[in-house]
């Protein structure tokens, strides 16, 4: 990871927003109704190099892929890359968690503006039924791929892949399969190491995104008190850094 020596290096996010053309291969894929694979990955590849380019003609430095190679989400795309979930309606009694919260209760109307113009991307419960395994080397591979072929046509110092730390992997999972949250929990960060592992040894940054510490707090406190969320951070921590032993120091986001 290089650092800002002689000056300032500029970068973002990671997430950037996903063309038009991208969104409609997507929509087809969740509908199953004209899914082209081999249509969308020629335009992954060529969306992925446009995307970079513009980046380095901005005068980013440390660039991204804008995580256009994901399904879903920044973190909803894991369940195309791990066994052991499924996907179920959600309960009507409890309905759906990610349209709940402080701030969606503070500002109703900014996220009724956002509903309505993108659509809420969790939509189902993902309950994990069996042992969780990372089997998404395909998916990840193409993403390596298309990243180092678009940044040898730029000028840059870095290029760095952003992935779900272990805490914000499927957010509002359920657990049917494991004897507790934490086994179930550590099981997932078992798994993503293969993703982890896989970034660092081609070269490229790896980003973990862990907005669920922030969002946790919005959701929990209160009726939580802010030993219980600290000591719900302890835990995720741990674990996250069981999922980094003895790789290198690596760039952690998490928006607060």
């Amino acid at each position: 990871m290089h650092r800002s020596t002689d000056r300032i290096l500029t970068t973002h996010v990671g997430s950037l927003i996903r063309p038009d053309s991208i969104r409609q291969h997507l929509r087809a894929k969740q509908k199953g109704e004209g899914y082209d694979p081999a249509a969308h990955a020629a335009n992954l590849k060529e969306t992925v190099a446009e995307v970079v380019r513009h980046q380095a003609e901005v005068g980013v430095d440390v660039v991204s892929d804008g995580e256009f190679g994901k399904g879903i989400s920044w973190s909803q795309y894991v369940i195309d890359r791990v066994s052991g979930f499924e996907r179920r309606p959600f309960n009507p009694s409890t309905g759906n968690p990610f349209t709940k919260g402080a701030d969606r209760e503070r500002f109703a109307e900014f996220y009724q503006e956002l509903d309505s113009k993108d659509h809420v991307e969790t939509i189902t419960d993902t309950v994990a039924v069996a042992p969780i395994q990372y089997n998404g080397q395909k998916l990840l591979q193409a993403d390596i791929d298309n990243f180092k072929a678009a940044l040898k046509n730029v000028k840059v110092v870095e290029g760095f892949l952003p992935v779900a730390a272990p805490a914000s992997v499927i957010p509002d999972r359920k657990n049917e399969y494991y004897k507790s949250e934490d086994e179930c929990l550590e099981a997932i960060a078992q798994a993503m190491r293969t993703e982890y592992r896989s970034i660092i040894d081609s070269g490229l940054l790896l980003q973990l995104d862990d907005a669920r510490f922030a969002v946790t707090y919005d959701r929990m406190v209160p009726p939580a008190t802010l030993q219980e969320y600290r000591s719900w951070v302890a835990k995720h921590v741990e674990v996250l850094n069981a999922a980094l032993r003895r790789m290198p120091p690596q760039h952690l986001c998490t928006p607060w």
